[in-house]
């Protein structure tokens, strides 16, 4: 029932804090708030907003309905309650003299309802968010899912007066169609263009500094012989001062041969080199039109994560028919609207993914599928710079579903977290419910009003940890990676 919320500094990130994070704050009080008018349970106010307060917008069956000078989400405050504890009794007569004052003629503790109404009311906020979370993905099927709808082929290199390189297409340009139709992986492209036998062609293209697809006419020349493919390695990147490095090995250059002999991509390559750490060997390298060698020697005990060379590499293939060199390029997606069946569906599986993939997260610590940058725990100011990322691709792209997908699993994030068991939380309230029905009896409010307030005030430390954490190592830094 307690949400305590920091401004965001960053301008790109207050925008996604106020559109993400205020609103889902106010849904889980909204639900709390809504449990209590079921279970009879007295609330003295519903605020927007932290005190002090702003002005009294109005009262409605003894609720007071305010509005609050700090923007921090909200809050519900029942009879018999300061938010995180139960208070004592002098507390509890001194708010239901208050409340009486309104007109009210009866009036309902929490403590005075029963255990099953108190556990509706303590989880019904999380329930808010896990309902809106349904609505909102539900409401991403009903836009449109991705669908697959082919392939695509970035070119790595075209021979010079080749057909293709006479057409215009160019080292780093991806190919998105051959004669409007789409391919399902490079292999299905190559065949398409073999099999037009002089028929013009038409190439659809991606270029990097072009907004839009450029189209490209030629007419195919390919001669009649079936040269086939040649397997590579592409370099993808480059450890500074590894032998790779030292040997004056670039991202982009394409391993042709190793000591002489043509290599058969990846794996290949990969294993001669284990074969030959700590002996000198020759590369055969492609930067271009210009074609070289570079001798280096690959370490026998590199630094973990490293390699014997200090590279990285991707497949990369050349087809001497046509003279181009390329590797396999991105899936291309259509969104396509689904029925409400689906919709449905998909709202309720998507819930189910987030949950259990955050329960899922320390199995996966412990056994190395995630590091701990990858796992770490991410505050409010976190929230804001992955949500202000997930706004601007939503508005670049003219996809609504980008951002509302996102608000949707921090809702169901937000509503699993405060089911922990943990003081202070609503999972922690429900704790000591469970606890009073297999006693017979409730603990002293004195008692778990202590454990409440040093719960929350352990939540806000940790809190400030990671917000500083978020501050000066910004999650998004480790999301482009």
């Amino acid at each position: 029932m307690f949400n305590f919320l920091l401004g965001n500094d960053p301008l790109s990130g207050i925008v996604a804090f106020f559109l993400v994070l205020i609103p889902l704050i106010l849904i889980h009080e909204l639900g709390h708030f809504l449990a209590a008018k079921w279970a009879g349970i007295t609330v003295l106010e519903f605020g927007i907003g932290f005190p002090p307060r702003i002005a009294r917008l109005f009262t409605w069956r003894g609720t007071d309905f305010t509005l609050n000078w700090l923007p921090l989400g909200g809050f519900v405050r029942p009879l018999g309650d300061d938010l995180v504890r139960p208070l004592d009794e002098e507390s509890v007569e001194k708010d239901r003299s208050e409340v009486l004052q309104r007109n009210v003629q009866q009036t309902k503790t929490v403590n005075e309802a029963t255990p099953f109404q108190r556990i509706v009311f303590m989880a019904a906020g999380a329930f808010a968010n896990f309902a809106l979370a349904f609505v909102l993905f539900a409401w991403v099927a009903l836009i449109g899912l991705p669908q697959p709808k082919g392939g695509s082929v970035e070119v790595v290199h075209v021979a010079p007066g080749s057909v293709l390189a006479e057409a215009g297409l160019q080292a780093g340009d991806v190919v998105l169609s051959l004669n409007g139709r789409n391919f399902e992986d490079t292999a299905d492209f190559l065949n398409q263009l073999h099999s037009l036998q002089g028929a013009p062609g038409t190439l659809t293209i991606q270029r990097a500094d072009q907004t839009e697809p450029l189209t490209l006419t030629f007419t195919p020349d390919f001669g009649s012989s079936a040269a086939g493919t040649s397997n590579y390695a592409q370099i993808a990147g480059l450890v500074p001062g590894a032998p790779a490095d030292q040997a004056g090995i670039k991202p982009g250059d394409i391993v042709m041969a190793f000591n002489g002999a043509p290599i058969q991509g990846l794996d290949n390559f990969r294993e001669l080199t284990q074969a030959n750490a700590g002996s000198e060997v020759t590369i055969t390298i492609q930067r271009g039109s210009e074609i070289f060698d570079v001798s280096l020697t690959p370490r026998t005990n590199p630094p973990e994560g490293q390699g014997a060379m200090g590279i990285v590499i991707w497949p990369a293939f050349a087809d001497a028919q046509t003279g181009l060199t390329y590797r396999e390029g991105f899936v291309q997606e259509e969104y396509v609207p689904q029925p409400v069946g689906r919709a449905v569906e998909f709202g309720l599986e998507r819930i189910g993914f987030v949950i259990s993939t955050t329960v899922s997260i320390p199995s996966q610590l412990i056994s190395g599928a995630l590091t701990p940058d990858e796992a770490r725990p991410v505050s409010i100011v976190g929230v804001s710079q992955i949500g202000a990322v997930a706004l601007q691709q939503s508005i670049e792209e003219g996809r609504p579903g980008v951002i509302l997908n996102f608000i949707a699993m921090i809702s169901v994030a937000l509503g699993f977290f405060n089911l922990l068991p943990l003081p202070a939380l609503d999972g922690g309230r429900i704790l000591f419910v469970l606890i009073e029905i297999v006693r017979g009896r409730p603990i002293a409010p004195e008692r778990e009003g202590l454990v409440h307030l040093v719960g929350l005030a352990l939540l806000l430390s940790l809190s400030v940890v990671f917000i500083l954490n978020d501050v000066l190592n910004p999650i998004t830094n480790l999301i482009s990676r």
